[in-house]
């Protein structure tokens, strides 16, 4: 699996509001994003992932940032228009673990 060069943080705790709010399992604070690698078998397996976190996207009108290729996937979230994780990128963060990779 290809990894990314981005560095997790330290502070894996974030603010939102009043609430404090950890990183959904599996999922890391990285420059701003969350973001979380997985590894498959093959290219196919991969697009495959990727077209079901498409359709849970679109349940949640939020989309993350997508890179794919032969045998891994990452995704990052963020909201845009606020320049910041939010609780939607939380949600959407636990939705795309239960499709269990």
């Amino acid at each position: 699996m290809r990894k990314s060069k981005k560095k997790p943080k330290a502070t894996t705790i974030l603010t939102y509001g009043d609430e404090l709010l950890t990183p959904p399992n599996g999922w890391s604070l990285v420059d701003g994003h969350l973001m979380r690698e997985w590894a498959f078998p093959d290219f196919d397996s991969a697009k495959g992932f990727v077209d079901r976190v498409g359709e849970l996207d679109n349940e949640h009108s939020h989309h993350p940032e997508i890179h794919f290729g032969w045998g891994y996937v990452v995704l990052e979230l963020m909201t845009h228009d606020r320049g910041a994780v939010t609780e939607l990128d939380h949600k959407l963060a636990a939705a795309i673990n239960q499709l269990d990779g």
